[in-house]
């Protein structure tokens, strides 16, 4: 790992802009043990111009001050030795770190260089290069508008390890030691990788089971190894060493496939969730499972033994035109799952879908709940019975979770990061890409693409 001081003009003026925003540092402290927030969710708006309820903003990092063109994914991490909270914000050329231990005041650590594998090939030109353009997933002028790197990157968090891949180029499996942070004195750094997995090139996103110590590079569609770009489903990776990840096995069942009209591989997987199995159907107690969503399936596979992973039940539904991504219920009963290209293709307003997966080998469609918007939704997380949804021109909303049997939810609360103008309810890829709150102290994060970090407060 190579670490690089940089004091340019430059970074005065991200953190003079930060600070611009975050001029109220020593504020009190609400109930819920959040300070107040800079900017206060009031009337229907934060800062004057963003449309909220319930949701107020503490400060916002525009792309460009991250150290980017344009920002995708998010993730967080939280420093077991100091309790300093991250959020991990994904560029098109790399992941950018923000301290937001004090909401108000966040402070842009350094970034980490996006792999030197990219040289061998910066960006695939043409859709025929890459499978996801051919279908749509993202294929806006917006989003494709980036000369170098990709619009997509994903990051997720392991044993204090961060695990890095990119689609739309050649790029592997970055491992950086997030405590490498704890050497921020005030100077922006510029860090490089720790290890590198060169046994893929490209990945949709990846996904970690933590208690396993397994990685899941989904979307892969140029490997070494599972397939070529009309095999693909689960690259399997043993990270319990974060250090030295080594190949474990591969997932692919062609009968899985199903027939929404969009295809980037046969028994391709889009996005997953990888989990020790604790739900109601005994029969698969203990197992380690993927939940993955596939195109215009549901997949449901059984990883315990990864060199012979098998199929335990799928399920296709008509209404499916992409299943982009989803998450399990906290009892795992329910898996609830968004999907890309309905209101573009089918004209239909923002859905989320209920599948009762308490049955294993029967996955069940329940229905959809409504949201009134017309936006496409991207990705969403589960906790504490609140769904976190967000969708690119309506921000990010959050869903009560009242009877999944019935597919009843309700909105909660919103914060959209994309001014009030005739754009909020557009069928597009603009905007909000994706949120975590599973921070202990309660701050949500969320991406944008071209607008960057927002950090809010939730007032629920």
């Amino acid at each position: 790992m190579n670490t690089f001081k940089m004091t340019r003009f430059s970074l005065l003026l991200v953190f003079s802009s930060v600070l611009f925003l975050t001029a109220c540092k020593d504020s009190p402290t609400s109930p819920n043990n959040l300070p107040e927030a800079n900017f206060p969710c009031e009337d229907g708006k934060s800062a004057g111009k963003y449309d909220c309820e319930k949701v107020s903003l503490y400060a916002h990092i525009t792309a460009e001050e991250l150290g980017g063109a344009a920002a995708n994914d998010i993730w967080g991490w939280t420093d077991p030795q100091t309790g300093t909270e991250y959020a991990l914000v994904g560029l098109n050329d790399g992941v950018s770190f923000v301290d937001i231990s004090d909401p108000n005041n966040p402070v842009v650590v350094g970034k980490l260089l996006e792999s030197a594998s990219n040289s061998q090939k910066t960006v695939f030109t043409s859709p025929e290069d890459f499978p996801a353009c051919v279908v749509g997933i993202g294929d806006s002028q917006q989003a494709k508008a980036i000369t170098e790197g990709s619009t997509w990157r994903d990051m997720k968090v392991y044993n204090n390890h961060m695990f890095v891949v990119s689609d739309g180029q050649v790029h592997g499996m970055q491992v950086f030691d997030l405590t490498h942070l704890r050497d921020f004195d005030g100077d922006y750094l510029e860090f490089t990788h720790d290890a590198h997995y060169d046994r893929l090139d490209n990945a949709h996103n990846i996904v970690i089971n933590e208690n396993s110590g397994f990685a899941y590079a989904v979307g892969v569609t140029s490997a070494e190894i599972c397939g070529s770009r009309s095999e693909t489903g689960l690259h399997i990776i043993d990270i319990r060493n974060p250090l030295n990840p080594t190949f474990a096995g591969c997932y692919f069942d062609p009968e899985t496939e199903g027939d929404n009209g969009y295809s980037a591989g046969v028994g391709y997987v889009h996005d997953a969730q990888c989990v020790d199995y604790t739900g109601p159907d005994t029969e698969h107690a203990g197992k380690e499972l993927c939940f993955s969503s596939a195109e215009g399936t549901i997949v449901i596979s059984d990883v315990t033994d990864k060199s012979n992973p098998t199929t335990i039940g799928y399920k296709a539904h008509p209404e499916f035109r992409y299943s982009h991504q989803g998450w399990l219920t906290e009892d795992q009963k329910y898996f609830l799952m968004d999907d890309e290209l309905d209101e573009l293709y089918i004209g239909r307003g923002t859905q989320t879908y209920v599948w009762d997966v308490s049955d294993l080998e029967n996955p069940t469609f329940v229905g959809y709940y409504s949201q009134g918007t017309a936006s496409i939704d991207h990705n969403l997380y589960v906790k504490n019975n609140k769904v976190y949804q967000t969708n690119y021109t309506s921000g990010l909303r959050v869903l009560k979770i009242n009877d999944l049997s019935e597919a009843d939810m309700s909105l909660m609360a919103y914060f959209d990061t994309q001014p009030t103008n005739p754009d909020q309810q557009e069928v597009s890829f603009n905007g909000t890409w994706s949120s975590y709150p599973f921070f202990e102290s309660g701050v949500i994060v969320v991406s944008d693409i071209r607008d960057g970090l927002f950090i809010l407060k939730p007032e629920f």
